[in-house]
Order: structure tokens, then C-alpha cells, then sequence
């Protein structure tokens, strides 16, 4: 962190006040998860709001839920930016359609 000028102390920096249109802005998205556990323990989990390149759900598989969650938000994150630095329309699923009985949903806010 810079010291601040207006600051006499250089051993205690404030930070800069940003305020306004100077502010940056960081898009939050919400990544619909659905999960769940078959019998051989192996978790699956399907982000529910957001289409694929190929309109195909967006799957990943692993050993436990957290490593599922990773994967999918990893490639959630992906796909959107990629859409948002080609300036193309986010491909959406509204509404989402309902979790499988089998299937638990969670809801994850993720910033770019």
C-alpha cells in the first residue's frame, strides 16, 4: 500500500479514499449447484444456471463435495469471463430447471 499524502505518518499508510464512478466494479454471479451422492460414494454435482458451449449441462464428478464445488465454480468462472471478455450474452438458464429428488442445491455467490 502507498502512503497516503495527505498523511504525515509513513509508518501508519491510510488508504485512498475511492468513492464514485472511480470505484471498480466487481460483477457477483450466483452459480446454481446441484449435487448428490450415488452409491459408490463418488459425488456428482451439475451447475443448474448456466448453459454449456454445446447447451449440455455443465458436470463434474470427484470424490467429495468440496472438490466437486471447486471444479464446478472453477469452470464457472471460466465460461463467464470468457463470454464477458468476448462481449457476448451469458448464456443463462432461467428459470433453472428443478433438482432431481436425489439432488441437494447450493447456491454460490462468485466475483470474476
Amino acid at each position: 500500500m502507498q502512503p497516503n499524502p495527505a498523511n504525515s505518518d509513513p509508518n501508519n499508510p491510510t488508504p485512498l479514499d475511492i468513492a464514485g464512478a472511480a470505484k471498480p466494479s466487481v460483477p457477483v454471479f450466483a452459480c446454481l449447484v446441484y449435487v448428490h451422492t450415488n452409491e459408490d460414494g463418488i459425488v456428482t454435482g451439475r451447475i443448474a444456471n448456466l448453459a454449456s458451449d454445446d447447451a449440455s449441462a455443465i458436470t463434474a464428478s470427484a470424490s467429495s463435495e468440496r472438490e466437486v464445488l471447486g471444479k464446478l465454480t472453477r469452470e464457472f468462472k471460466s465460461r463467464v469471463g470468457q463470454l464477458l471478455e468476448a462481449s457476448q450474452e451469458i448464456p443463462w438458464i432461467e428459470p433453472p430447471p428443478a433438482p432431481a429428488e436425489n439432488e441437494q442445491m447450493r447456491s454460490i455467490p462468485l466475483h470474476l
